[in-house]
């Protein structure tokens, strides 16, 4: 933030200046109006400070400069707010527009970004001709327009990698049945997963590497028939499974965040999910949300929601976000808010 401070005498100007600073502004200072209007002509201040009145002739020079720094502002304010909007819109369209539909299981997800834009995401496909679902979940590093960004990479990388047909891959090598189709396509579940992972990963770590930007993601891979799970947790929140009888098991970590360094190692676990099961995979900004007193709302009570409202994965997610709204009040949003459930009927 940038601030003018106009008018003698200079002891004045001195002392409104250190204010401004103490405020966190970048001060400069203009002894005359002459120098204040071709200062306010030249770039862009948002605050303006007179520290001695002016004659009414100076007065009125000064206030026709201040105004067109005004519109001037004003205009970038909404140019900005514009791209911010269709940013906005553009991320909105790298979420699924609908989930899977599966006889035997139901999923439901949500996404309350923190800012315009967000660092979080989510997805989930079915991979034919199998019973697999993948469900994915992450959030990149950072918030805001950088986070969203790469975001947006980690998706597209995640989804093209495990989805070869649907996601693009297949037909940039020619959409025939190839060696490399066929050993996609051949692979099990776990070995999916370990592939998308390690390049995802391997992609992000050497191209993108100096950034420093990484995500944290849940990777899963439902077999909608039998309820088996494979999964990898790339340094993410574990989810969590909820059994019948409220009985929770987490899936913890099997390997390090997405992008921190190539040619990592990333593990499977297995869970199933027995009918009348529930998973929900959610990032941290659910138990990190903040009430106006400061206090998270913690993993503990996700816990008591979870053993409350897991009758089935829309139960889920609306008593989730029931349950951190009434929590948090009219707090600001302290991060990204995103969870993905499923259950088994």
């Amino acid at each position: 933030m940038r601030a003018l401070i106009v008018g003698p005498p200079a002891a004045e100007r001195g002392a409104l200046a250190s204010q401004a600073r103490e405020k966190g502004y970048v001060v400069e200072t203009a002894s005359t109006v002459s120098e204040a209007v071709v200062m306010l002509h030249g770039g862009d201040f948002d605050l303006v400070l007179l520290s001695a009145p002016l004659p009414d002739v100076e007065a009125a020079r000064f206030f026709e400069a201040a105004a067109v720094v005004e519109t001037r502002r004003r205009r970038s304010v909404e140019s900005l707010t514009h791209e911010m909007d269709v940013a906005r819109s553009i991320q909105r369209d790298f979420l699924p527009d609908a989930l899977p539909t599966s006889r035997g299981v139901q999923l439901d997800a949500a996404l309350h970004p923190a800012r315009q834009v967000s660092g979080d995401f989510y997805d989930a496909f079915a991979m034919p001709p199998s019973n697999t679902v993948v469900l994915v979940v992450g959030d990149v590093c950072d918030k805001g327009v950088g986070a969203a960004l790469f975001m947006a990479l980690f998706r597209s990388l995640i989804r093209a990698s495990a989805d070869p047909v649907e996601g693009g891959a297949i037909q940039m090598i020619g959409g025939r049945r190839t060696m490399v189709r066929q050993s996609i396509e051949s692979a099990s579940p776990a070995e999916l997963l370990t592939r998308v992972a390690g390049f995802t990963n391997d992609y992000i770590a050497r191209l993108h590497g100096r950034t420093n930007m990484f995500a944290t993601v849940f990777l899963g891979a439902l077999d909608t028939g039998t309820g088996r799970l494979d999964y990898v947790n790339a340094g993410h929140e574990p989810a969590i499974v909820i059994a019948p009888n409220g009985g929770l098991r987490e899936l913890r970590p099997t390997g390090p965040a997405l992008g921190l360094m190539p040619d990592q190692l990333f593990k499977t676990g297995e869970a199933t999910l027995e009918p009348g099961d529930s998973l929900i995979a959610f990032t941290d900004g659910l138990v990190e949300a903040r009430n106006l007193a400061g206090e998270a709302f913690g993993a503990e009570r996700l816990r008591s929601v979870l053993q409350v409202h897991h009758t089935s994965a829309k139960a889920l997610v609306k008593g989730v976000l029931d349950a951190v709204q009434a929590f948090t009040g009219h707090a600001e949003p302290h991060d990204d808010v995103t969870l993905l459930a499923a259950s088994r009927s």
